[in-house]
């Protein structure tokens, strides 16, 4: 674990956090690829509740879903991949301990590999998650309302956190993984629900586990200034 003398220190990745910077290809088996371009062929159905189902500039018909995910905090300093995984399956109606998914993505010191986690929430959760990479920010603000919309499902995203820009954070982190289980677009709002808290690991470190609410825009942030500019959600 590296520590810089900054005023305010980079952490490089894996560590206080876990996400594995190794620039691997996700590959689905031809069954995976075939049911993935399946269902992204379907349409997407306008949802019944909460808003009129498009990002929209206007308040009173801006989208919105909250779901509420069961909080778990990692149990390693490099686990958030398979504490992640752990939040959204025990959403979804059965979990696992965090070493067997750990196990299962090949989680090591060096972190999660993320291009795992879909593999890893397919197989346990049993729903359709795929990674999605080089997002745009619509194509991202898409996946993060469609997921959760229209699949009650949440997602995962990849970030690197400023602590400049986020709120809670008093350290940077090269690389997190965190389960996103909320949105607004009334107010330009995200849900996540963290699973490390910085102070646990770090003199001065900031609370920032659990269920929090940021800007659209801190998340983004996130995801835009990773390399991967990557979530596992719905197709």
């Amino acid at each position: 674990m590296l520590v810089f003398a900054l005023s305010v220190p980079t952490f490089a990745f894996a560590a206080g956090t876990g996400d594995n910077p190794t620039l691997t290809e996700d590959v689905l088996t031809p069954a995976e690829a075939a049911k993935k371009a399946r269902l992204e062929a379907q349409p997407i159905g306008r949802p019944s509740d909460g808003g009129s189902g498009d990002i929209a500039p206007a308040v009173v018909d801006a989208p919105y879903k909250f779901l509420y995910t069961p909080s778990h905090k990692q149990e390693r300093t490099y686990w958030c991949g398979p504490a992640t995984v752990q939040v959204i399956d025990d959403y979804i109606g059965a979990f696992n301990a965090q070493s067997t998914y750990a196990s299962y993505m090949g989680t090591t010191q060096d972190g999660t590999d993320f291009t795992l986690v879909d593999d890893a929430l397919r197989n346990y959760s049993g729903k359709s998650y795929y990674y999605y990479g080089n997002l745009t920010e619509s194509g991202f603000n898409t996946k993060v309302s469609d997921t959760l919309m229209n699949h009650l499902q949440p997602l995962a995203a990849d970030v690197n956190i400023v602590a400049s820009v986020w709120p809670n954070y008093n350290y940077n982190h090269s690389g997190h993984i965190i389960p996103i289980e909320a949105f607004d677009w009334r107010y330009m709002t995200i849900r996540i629900n963290d699973v490390y808290n910085e102070a646990d690991n770090y003199s001065g470190g900031g609370n920032t586990y659990g269920h929090t609410t940021y800007s659209q825009s801190v998340i983004w942030n996130g995801v835009y200034n990773h390399f991967r500019r990557a979530v596992v959600s719905a197709p």
